[in-house]
């Protein structure tokens, strides 16, 4: 069979997306990737050797702003382009990870009659997801708290899919010229990066480097040039914007600093990696200050608020972490599963409708 995924706009979105395909590639399905031109999805899809399919769609933002008054002129023209694209390919099933790439291409699905599902990793669905999951035949969700929001949906919870890279053991900090052997402290604000974080880290990043530790730091794309320009060549320091090894940089680090996305916190737990998590806090519904509550109480991670973050309250956090008490915390969780198990249940429907 064959599948084309709607997914773009930030490494939320994205990567839950290529952890699907490549699963459904495994059990010898075919799968294609729509989403922005240029977009990060984009890159990501011909790392993976996804044949991609543009379209041109904008975010619709909550408060009012002129760009939302191009949004049903990028919104028709996606539709029409993306159900062209699954004519064209001749495409058995669509799969969207919400945001708003997945909207023209759930909508294309739904008009086509060929079977659509959404994954939602937030606890706090988007407006895509909550428009169109009573529509689709399933909607994967990832916390029991999106229930009440999607009353007349279809819903599964089998968790958030992440990327299972076969490069893990293989993986070595020397590639960036780093050390194997020093403590390593990974830092990230998400695949946009986080103005907030990335100022502090830069204040103390002399203290943190004299004091044993080498540093992996996603700045993320929009702060990127302006943090590489004032670190770049300090011993001990790899600074970039994104990158798709992260799941295997974050499986051979001892400590990492992160906002507290769902997607994050999946990629966390899957490398058993304690956190400072830093919760984004104009997040939908506060989500990200409730997933890193969650994660504090199951011992894993602890929490620093934003407003309360500083070069020194961050300083602190890292120095009085217990980091062995959270690392063996975290290696009595479940494993991840969430990419075979979603697939699992993707293709019974095919086979239930074939029967």
């Amino acid at each position: 069979m064959k599948f084309a995924f709607g997914a773009g706009g930030t490494g939320g979105h994205i990567v839950p997306a290529l952890a699907l395909a490549t699963e459904l590639r495994s059990q010898g399905h075919d799968c294609i990737f729509i989403g922005n031109a240029s977009g990060m999805e984009e890159g990501l899809a011909a790392q993976h050797n996804l044949p991609f399919f543009p379209i041109k769609i904008q975010k619709l933002y909550r408060s009012l702003k002129p760009q939302n008054l191009l949004f049903p002129l990028f919104l028709a023209g996606s539709i029409v382009k993306s159900r062209k694209i699954l004519r064209d390919e001749h495409i058995d099933g669509v799969v969207t990870t919400g945001g708003f790439v997945a909207g023209p291409v759930a909508i294309a699905a739904i008009s086509q009659k060929v079977p659509c599902f959404l994954h939602e990793s937030n606890s706090f669905p988007g407006l895509t997801t909550k428009h169109l999951a009573k529509h689709l035949q399933r909607t994967y969700i990832s916390f029991e708290e999106s229930r009440k929001y999607l009353p007349k949906a279809n819903l599964k919870n089998f968790g958030i899919p992440i990327l299972k890279s076969a490069n893990d053991t293989q993986f070595s900090f020397k590639s960036l010229g780093l050390s194997d052997d020093k403590p390593t402290l990974l830092i990230s604000g998400g695949s946009q990066g986080s103005l907030a974080i990335n100022s502090a880290v830069s204040s103390i990043i002399s203290v943190l480097l004299g004091d044993g530790w080498q540093i992996l730091w996603q700045t993320g794309r929009l702060s990127y040039k302006q943090f590489y320009d004032q670190h770049n060549g300090r011993e001990g320091l790899y600074i970039f914007d994104f990158d798709s090894e992260l799941s295997s940089m974050m499986k051979k680090a001892d400590l990492a600093i992160t906002r507290a996305g769902a997607m994050t916190i999946a990629e966390l737990e899957a490398a058993s990696l304690p956190a400072v998590l830093i919760p984004l806090p104009t997040a939908a519904e506060n989500h990200q200050y409730y997933n890193a509550r969650a994660q504090k109480d199951k011992g894993v991670a602890e929490l620093l608020v934003q407003s309360e973050l500083s070069p020194q309250t961050l300083l602190t956090a890292i120095k009085d972490l217990d980091r062995e008490k959270l690392h063996n915390n975290m290696l009595r969780l479940p494993e991840n599963m969430a990419s075979e198990q979603i697939v699992k249940d993707i293709l019974s429907f095919f086979k239930e409708t074939t029967c």
